[in-house]
């Protein structure tokens, strides 16, 4: 590699893409980083799939496209319309994924859709909803394997193209433990660079804590609340002294 790209390969590696919740955004010194997986799990209601649209409204509003595979039907165009504007839909190419064959047949196409289009984001809602599906019909080794093709696959794209991937994850209870983890083990553990826990306190506000990262300590966490606009800063509770 040249001296020119090599530079530019460190410069684009340090870059941060803001997701458009800025106290997750200033958590993360700047934002996600555009080179890598961010992981985004946590129970249902959390607020994965608000990040996901938040981060691709984001994309938009600095001129570029963005695309987003759907596997559960949650991006709403409606939701995305209340965050921003329903004309900027056309920069957003939604991908409806019904089987585990589908979502990796959409992946694979992310490859073709980045050479002709100006992506700047790509979400995942949710990488393991079809997955669990396709382990459950006694196809755990096949599952496994296909996830880590279609992990494979994003990496491949985010590094290549400095375009920051966000992959919503599931959990569920360890029986022994109580913990959450995270559906898919550690195949989706390990191809992401980033992981963030989100959990619902109340009807409004969230908790985004940092589980890995390849620089900022685990453990940080921050609030916000999910309002028709988009993902604020959770509002402090006045206390009685």
């Amino acid at each position: 590699m040249s001296d020119a790209k090599f530079a530019l390969a460190q410069e684009q590696n340090t870059e941060k893409f803001k997701t458009g919740c800025k106290p997750l955004d200033d958590l993360l010194l700047g934002g996600i980083e555009k080179t890598v997986i961010t992981n985004v799990y946590g129970s249902s209601g959390s607020g994965k799939t608000n990040i996901t649209i938040q981060a691709a409204v984001s994309c938009i509003k600095e001129g570029k496209k963005a695309a987003i595979i759907d596997t559960e039907g949650g991006v709403s165009v409606e939701r995305f319309a209340q965050m921003h504007k329903k004309e900027a839909l056309k920069d957003l190419f939604i991908y409806s994924a019904h089987t585990f064959l589908e979502q990796q047949q959409a992946i694979k196409e992310l490859e073709e859709l980045v050479k002709k289009e100006n992506i700047g984001f790509i979400g995942v809602d949710s990488l393991v909803s079809l997955y669990r599906l396709h382990m459950h019909n006694d196809k755990v080794q096949e599952a496994n394997q296909k996830l880590s093709t279609q992990l494979a696959v994003l990496s491949t794209i985010s590094r290549k193209n400095a375009i920051p991937v966000i992959v919503t994850n599931q959990v569920y209870s360890d029986f022994e433990t109580g913990d959450l983890e995270v559906v898919g083990g550690d195949i989706p553990k390990y191809a992401s660079k980033c992981l963030i826990r989100l959990e619902k306190n109340d009807n409004a506000k969230r908790t985004a804590t940092i589980m890995k990262h390849r620089t900022l300590p685990e453990g940080i966490s921050c609030d916000f609340e999910i309002v028709s606009e988009g993902l604020v800063a959770a509002k402090k509770k006045l206390g009685i002294f």
